[in-house]
């Protein structure tokens, strides 16, 4: 078996293919074009006896920058900038706020052209109808009147409002502030009336809101103003309060003297701790020189640099140059030298005594500098912190100044903007103004071409949307590449569709056929025959042919491929469907006669006008086809057949409907399926193979039939 035959069902994501709905399309087209005239005739005969419309229009610029009397936060401020600003104008202009005020000022609710005016005493039934729907969806616990109570709306008020609505165009011209307002009425003055009477209501809505929000802001402002003069005294009481509690009088010059002392300190401190390093470091290097000889400590630059040191040094010197003078002329026992001797050492002496001296009091100076310097330290620790506690104080006072400041400073700008505003509350401004009135309505419907137009494309729009909708929700198949997309089966090929003849229910044969019918008909049968030859071994020779449903042309097929094949083999055709006569094979004689033994294979072989090919037709109906085909002898003639001839076709029932063709399968070779193109649902198809599956069976192909 060359055919792949499925182990599972799958189905394939569905993926849209624009190709079927086009086909659609094109096989109805004359549908399209009928509803398209329908449409389109409706309208032209109804636009004649339609009532004449007028339109009128002004225009009228909008302004989002004006003029302001006034400039607080809190008012109403508009930014040119978004386009959001001219759509809420337009929104406006259509709304419920602007319709009211043109309803009120032009009396609308009693204006019967404007209200309409019903044509007879008694309510048409479309009037009645409408009248129960809307009955029936109002509640009766008196919900309605409640909302109607509660926005003050009478019934009269909310129909003018929807006619209102309907009638009115708002249409912004590109690229400018201007905008046009059309209405169209039956009445041409009442256009122009209401199409101006919108521009008006919308100017004065604005004046209203500027003249309230004047007089809002007047009043906000002479309350503010209250509470500002009554801040202002509670701030001052608040600074004066504290500068006697504190004693503060001028804290500019106590922080200038406060200032000069902190500097000074710190300037002597400054002093004071150079002069007690350079004490300290001479006394430092004294002790560490303490076991030296006073000849050595006077050698210490620190030492010998002193006045007094100096002067005795030198001195010393002249003692030793006169000592040293003498020892050159006298002995050492002479009397001028030992007076000498005695004067030299006289003098060292007294400078010994002076480095002592010297010595303690470098000690003492260093004591002394050491207390200057903790006191100065503990005196400018002293005048910070007093200076802390006085720049606290400052703190306090600035932020007492600054409260009183500030509320001066809102005092003082509120009472300007109310000047401001005592001064414009009479300023009457809006955003917008009128550049042209309506001043004349000019005809505007019917138009017998735009309606016509309309209906025609909303005809056009409604088929193709009804085909759309069908083709999306069709599950039948539509051709070969359709059906392998869903079923993993060999598609033989296409058999396409004689309408003429199914329309007469006229079986197709070479006979039946046109001649401009036959080469595309019989080319399909050709195209299947090679497909199946190429497909099956030469042992395989049984080929049974059956549907999911009646009516799919399995019978076609079958009597047209053994018809086909018999122009180069020997070919039996043999109708099972032992329900009812073949209506292509009816004869008094057949298949049930032959499997009851009512006669024999050589009694019910009928020869067609082929010589390779016999048909043996079902014969009469029997009671229980399933018995007779389950029996040995349906086997045993199939065996037969089988040896006289080269292909046995077996056109079996509908495999849905009865159990006839799954018997006759299991002694079937190849086991072919015919699917009618846009009938047979795929659902149907799935059905079919799931219970040749359940039978252990496998199809091994399908023929689309009826392809369009």
């Amino acid at each position: 078996m060359l055919f792949k035959s499925p182990e599972e069902l799958v189905v394939k994501d569905e993926t849209i293919n624009f190709s079927k709905y086009f086909n659609r399309i094109k096989s109805n087209w004359m549908w399209i074009v009928l509803i398209t005239v329908i449409f389109a005739t409706l309208a032209f005969l109804k636009s004649p006896i339609s009532t004449n419309t007028y339109s009128a229009t002004s225009t009228l610029m909008i302004d989002a920058t004006p003029p302001k009397p006034i400039s607080l936060q809190n008012l109403p401020n508009y930014d040119p900038t978004q386009k959001e600003f001219y759509a809420t104008q337009y929104a406006l202009l259509r709304s419920n706020v602007i319709a009211a005020k043109v309803i009120e000022n032009l009396d609308l609710t009693n204006n019967p052209d404007f209200m309409g005016e019903p044509k007879s005493t008694h309510s048409s039934l479309k009037a009645r109808i409408k009248q129960w729907l809307i009955d029936f969806k109002q509640p009766s616990d008196g919900s309605v009147a409640v909302a109607q109570s509660l926005t003050h709306t009478t019934p009269s008020e909310l129909k003018a409002l929807q006619i209102f609505a309907k009638s009115l165009l708002i249409t912004p011209i590109d690229k400018t502030q201007l905008v046009m307002i059309t209405y169209t009425s039956k009445d041409p003055s009442l256009a122009a009336n209401i199409a101006n009477a919108v521009g008006q209501a919308y100017i004065n809505y604005y004046v209203d809101i500027n003249s309230e929000t004047n007089k809002k802001a007047s009043e906000w402002l002479t309350s503010r103003l209250t509470e500002l003069k009554q801040q202002l005294n509670d701030s001052e009481k608040k600074l004066t309060d504290y500068l006697a509690k504190e004693q503060l009088v001028n804290t500019i010059a106590v922080d200038e003297l406060a200032n000069s002392e902190l500097i000074n300190l710190t300037n002597r401190l400054a002093a004071i701790t150079d002069k007690r390093v350079q004490t300290e470091a001479l006394y430092t290097t004294l002790r560490g020189s303490r076991h030296l000889s006073y000849n050595q400590i006077d050698a210490i630059s620190e030492i010998s640099n002193h006045p007094q040191i100096r002067d005795i040094t030198n001195a010393e010197t002249d003692a030793e140059n006169v000592v040293a003078e003498l020892s050159k002329r006298y002995g050492p026992k002479h009397e001028k030298m030992l007076e000498a001797e005695s004067q030299l050492a006289a003098i060292r002496a007294r400078k010994d005594r002076m480095l002592k001296r010297l010595v303690e009091g470098v000690k003492k100076e260093l004591e002394s500098n050491q207390r200057q310097e903790h006191e100065i330290e503990a005196e400018i620790k002293k005048k910070k912190e007093e200076f802390q506690s006085l720049a606290v104080k400052k703190v306090h006072y600035q932020a007492l100044q600054q409260d009183v400041d500030t509320n001066k400073q809102l005092l003082k700008t509120f009472l300007e903007r109310q000047k401001a505003t005592i001064a414009t509350e009479d300023y009457k401004d809006s955003i917008a103004h009128f550049t042209d009135y309506a001043l004349k309505a000019y005809p505007s419907g019917p138009n017998i071409k735009k309606n016509v137009l309309i209906a025609s494309i909303v005809g056009l729009i409604l088929s193709l949307c009804v085909l759309f909708a069908i083709q999306f929700f069709d599950t039948t198949v539509e051709s070969s590449e359709e059906f392998e997309r869903y079923f993993p089966l060999f598609s033989l090929g296409n058999i396409p569709f004689i309408k003429r003849l199914a329309k007469k229910k006229i079986p197709i044969d070479e006979d039946t056929l046109s001649a401009k019918e036959k080469p595309m008909f019989f080319e399909g049968i050709r195209n299947v025959r090679t497909a199946l030859n190429l497909a099956i071994t030469g042992e395989q020779r049984t080929v049974m042919i059956t549907s999911a449903l009646a009516k799919e042309g399995k019978t076609t097929l079958a009597t047209n491929l053994a018809r086909s094949l018999a122009q180069s083999e020997k070919v039996a055709l043999v109708q099972v469907d032992l329900h009812n006569q073949g209506t292509a094979l009816s004869a008094p004689q057949g298949l049930s006669e032959i499997l009851t033994g009512k006669a024999t294979l050589s009694d019910v072989m009928a020869k067609s006008n082929q010589n390779n090919l016999v048909m043996i037709p079902a014969g009469e109906p029997v009671a229980d086809p399933q018995e007779l085909l389950s029996s040995p002898r349906f086997t045993a003639l199939l065996n037969e057949l089988k040896q006289q001839f080269d292909k046995v076709i077996i056109d079996t029932p509908a495999s849905l409907i009865t159990s006839d063709a799954f018997i006759v399968a299991k002694a079937a070779d190849v086991i072919l399926l015919t699917v009618a193109a846009n009938k047979t649902k795929r659902n149907d198809v799935e059905q079919t193979l799931h219970k040749f599956n359940a039978y252990e069976l496998n199809v091994d192909g399908v023929v689309i039939n009826k392809v369009l």
